[in-house]
């Protein structure tokens, strides 16, 4: 590879241009490791210089793929099929600064008012088996989009979504998942024991059945 031509910061990373956002921080986390000079098997293919060239542009591929602003644009730009020589982490920061800033911004609704159901929250208070389905309920209670719910705990919307299929393959190892529950059930205002303990045993049971 010609470190010094610019390439397609999806081939980098040699992912799909439609892949979800988890998949490329995966994707950069594995060139990473391939690519650093703890792998010792990097310089049976390059020389030393050429491994570093090639981690700075794993580097600049993720600044932008990894970010969903600059992704978004960099997507668009190739859409119009701009030459991948313009489309740098630089000059796509410095258009996005100029373009998002003129336009109108939309208030926040993360934290959308709701009207109190005390029917509802008595059952929740009552409930003790909680599944994908129940935090589901609980979020559109709150008048949460998976999207808001992501904004505020900085859970991925993938896996926002994913907690309420409650299926294990699309969710990472049990202390990661029961970490995630932890902070859904404290946004909407549930009790963050109960819920865990019970969804992560619903959890572990749907994983001995993969």
């Amino acid at each position: 590879m010609d470190t010094s031509e610019r390439y397609n910061y999806y081939d980098i990373l040699e992912i799909n241009c439609h892949c979800p956002q988890h998949e490329v921080t995966t994707a950069y986390e594995r060139s990473k490791l391939t690519y650093s000079g703890e792998n010792p098997a990097i310089y049976t293919m390059f020389n030393e210089s050429e491994a570093r060239e090639l981690l700075k542009m794993v580097e600049e591929a993720y600044s932008v793929l990894g970010n969903k602003t600059l992704r978004a644009l960099y997507d668009e730009k190739i859409g119009q099929k701009r030459p991948i020589a313009d489309l740098s982490f630089e000059s796509l920061q410095t258009e996005s600064k100029t373009v998002f800033s003129t336009l109108p911004k939309k208030p926040s609704n993360d934290r959308a008012q709701f009207v109190a159901d005390k029917a509802i929250e008595d059952e929740f208070s009552a409930t003790t088996h909680w599944d994908g389905t129940m935090l589901k309920k609980a979020r559109e209670y709150r008048k949460l989009s998976h999207d808001a719910l992501s904004n505020i705990t900085k859970i991925s919307v993938y896996y926002v979504k994913a907690l309420e299929e409650c299926d294990p393959k699309n969710l990472p190892a049990a202390v990661y998942v029961r970490g995630y529950v932890s902070q859904v059930a404290k946004v909407l205002a549930l009790d963050e024991k109960k819920v865990c303990d019970s969804y992560m045993k619903i959890f572990k049971s749907n994983l001995e059945k993969k």
